[in-house]
C-alpha cells in the first residue's frame, strides 16, 4: 500500500458510523485508508453507503440530513471530521460528480478544471 511521504495514507477513514436523521444508521464502524497517488475505486450494491461515505468523507453528509456519529477522517493526517464542505476542498479534497451536477455545455476537462477551482 503506497502512503504519503511520512507514511500516513492520503485518506484515512477509522470507525465511521453516519445517520440519517435521528434513527437511520447509514453506515456502521467503517475503516478505510486510501493510499496517495492510486486510483481507487469504491464499489457495491445499490444502497450499501457508497454515496454516504463519500458525503461524509467530503463533509457533504449533513447537506443530505445525515451526521456523522462516530469515528474519524483524516486527509493527510489532518483531522477533517465535522469540517464544511468548502473548508475539505480548500485542504484539498473535493468531489467530481458524474451524470447529474455537472455543466453540460463544457467538456468533461473543463467540468474537472471547474471542480478542481478554489475561491
Amino acid at each position: 500500500m503506497s502512503h504519503a511521504p511520512d507514511g500516513t495514507p492520503l485518506i484515512e477513514v477509522r470507525d465511521l458510523s453516519v445517520v440519517y436523521g435521528s434513527k437511520a444508521v447509514a453506515l456502521s464502524g467503517i475503516d478505510l485508508d486510501i493510499p496517495a497517488g492510486r486510483i481507487v475505486a469504491l464499489l457495491g450494491a445499490n444502497g450499501a453507503g457508497k454515496t454516504t461515505l463519500i458525503r461524509a468523507i467530503s463533509g457533504l453528509i449533513t447537506r443530505h440530513g445525515g451526521h456523522v456519529t462516530h469515528g474519524s477522517v483524516r486527509l493527510g493526517g489532518q483531522e477533517i471530521t465535522g469540517l464544511s464542505a468548502d473548508r475539505i476542498v480548500r485542504l484539498g479534497l473535493g468531489q467530481a460528480p458524474e451524470g447529474r451536477l455537472v455543466f453540460k455545455q463544457l467538456t468533461v476537462e473543463e467540468n474537472l478544471e471547474v471542480g478542481a477551482s478554489v475561491l
